[in-house]
């Protein structure tokens, strides 16, 4: 009687569709599932950069050489990141 085994764990099996069960779930999902936290730990470090550089920029405008034009322009910047943070923490959510 011929055996089918796994190329990933080694385990022996008598028929092609019982190995087919075991592979799919076991071995294919699993490296999908590992892909996804990978991706998104990817995602989650760049929130957490761009959270730095919010408070990089807020930290900037409550320098007092800088003129009223380049506070209001750090300002807008910032609420621009805040705005586009907060959409892509959302997308990230409904994604996931």
């Amino acid at each position: 009687m011929k055996e089918y085994k796994c190329k990933y764990c080694g385990e022996v099996f008598e028929k092609p569709l019982l190995l087919a069960r075991h592979v799919r779930p076991t071995h294919k999902r699993a490296k999908t599932r590992e892909k996804k936290v990978v991706a998104i730990g990817k995602e989650s470090d760049q929130i957490n950069r761009s959270i730095e550089a919010i408070g990089i920029l807020k930290g900037l405008q409550a320098l007092p050489n800088l003129s009223q034009g380049e506070k209001k322009l750090l300002q807008e910047v910032s609420q621009r990141i805040e705005e586009l943070l907060a959409y892509s923490v959302i997308a990230q959510y409904l994604v996931v």
